[in-house]
């Protein structure tokens, strides 16, 4: 097994004892941390930038799958595999991608099976391809929730074409042409957005990279395309992040 680290994640400490354990025969496995929760678990992840976690899905106040949205949001690329004691949770971390699961309590031979798989998969992958694809499955046909003046209205991500700045507001375009001001800033709504659907141009517009047709380097301009064409000014400093995030969006479509 090549040499890789990891972060066990468990609210339960006799199961973060079981892995570390289990572990501990294991050459070339470095356990980079352990931690009791999302909120504990995130900034150790940031600082130590594991291969791997071992992640339990069912936890109080926050699940694994929040754990995971979040490291997205942070564009942490990372491996997961989900340790559950319940089956059904199983078929979700299928369904979303992840590298692996198992099934508590975790048997010896299993965990090391799985981490064989792992291993042998980095030499042939880049890692951060199946966690964007997880990530692209997470964030699918999710609708979020837009507060405005007179309540809220909820949103399918694939509605809308861009996002522009209006002061301490932010207007939303849609596909249909209808425009919507809500009562955020562009920072907060770009939190909110998928992040490997959309893409910053500058500091006023975002865009959804759906809609987007074609980048002209020379005149700093793109054009997005829905009914109409749109030409939309992109700055300097986003043009060559807008080339990679399209690069991830359309490899994740294909």
């Amino acid at each position: 097994m090549k040499h890789l680290s990891l972060i066990i994640i468990d609210d339960e400490r006799s199961a973060r004892d079981l892995l570390r354990e289990l572990l501990s025969g294991m050459p070339g496995v470095t356990i980079q941390g352990e931690a009791g929760s999302v909120d504990e678990a995130f900034p150790m992840i940031l600082k130590f930038r594991p291969d791997l976690l071992l992640l339990d899905i069912q936890m109080p106040n926050k699940d694994g799958f929040v754990l995971v949205e979040k490291l997205c949001q942070h564009q942490v690329n990372v491996e997961v595999i989900f340790v559950t004691a319940y089956e059904k949770y199983a078929i979700r971390a299928i369904k979303s991608s992840a590298f692996d699961y198992l099934l508590k309590p975790v048997k010896k031979v299993d965990l090391a099976a799985s981490l064989a798989k792992f291993s042998e998969k980095v030499q042939s992958e880049r890692m951060n391809d199946r966690f964007s694809q997880l990530m692209y499955q997470l964030n699918e046909k999710t609708k979020l929730k837009f507060r405005n003046r007179t309540g809220f209205t909820m949103i399918d991500p694939e509605e809308i074409l861009c996002c522009r700045a209006d002061s301490n507001y932010t207007v939303i375009e849609l596909d249909s042409g209808k425009r919507l001001t809500v009562s955020i800033n562009l920072g907060k709504v770009e939190e909110m957005l998928p992040q490997l659907c959309f893409s910053r141009i500058s500091r006023s517009v975002i865009v959804n990279l759906h809609y987007l047709a074609a980048v002209d380097r020379k005149n700093m301009t793109c054009d997005i395309v829905n009914q109409s064409r749109h030409t939309l000014h992109v700055s300097k400093k986003y043009l060559k992040e807008l080339e990679k995030d399209c690069d991830r969006h359309f490899s994740m479509q294909g």
